[in-house]
């Protein structure tokens, strides 16, 4: 059977896959204990303890009846939850490389998310423009 810090590990892992890959964010429920569970082949009760695990550190929500919920944090506080349970964690340097990697990787995302917010502004305002200068065009026309 799978160690807790494994299983925790997986569970963390999983979580983050799913923020970069399927576009989980702040707010959005996790799948249930038992399709982790079998998603990642660890017992439900691991799952349990990563989960509560991952609820103290304030990753997570958990809603009685509803779910567990992705908790409304940035991407710097996951990495800083993360980055402190590898240190005091004695994580191999594996681990660490990963963090890393997963570090740089969203810090690649967020420059895209960025760049493409300012693309959409800059196209916001450039049709605003445009259709300033179409009704200028038409109140010129009407008084020529």
């Amino acid at each position: 059977m799978n160690t807790p810090h494994k299983g925790f590990n997986h569970v963390l892992d999983e979580i983050d896959r799913m923020i970069k890959n399927d576009g989980l964010k702040s707010g959005d429920k996790l799948p249930s204990e038992r399709h982790l569970s079998e998603l990642l082949n660890i017992s439900r009760s691991s799952i349990r303890e990563a989960l509560r695990a991952l609820e103290i550190l304030g990753v997570i929500e958990t809603r009685r009846g509803e779910g567990t919920y992705l908790s409304d944090m940035d991407n710097n506080q996951f990495f800083e939850l993360i980055g402190g349970y590898l240190i005091t964690s004695r994580a191999q340097t594996g681990e660490i490389k990963d963090f890393i990697h997963m570090i740089e990787s969203s810090v690649t995302i967020e420059a895209h998310k960025t760049i493409e917010e300012c693309i959409n502004a800059q196209n916001t305002i450039m049709f605003r423009v445009w259709k300033l200068l179409k009704r200028y065009e038409a109140t010129y026309n009407e008084k020529a």
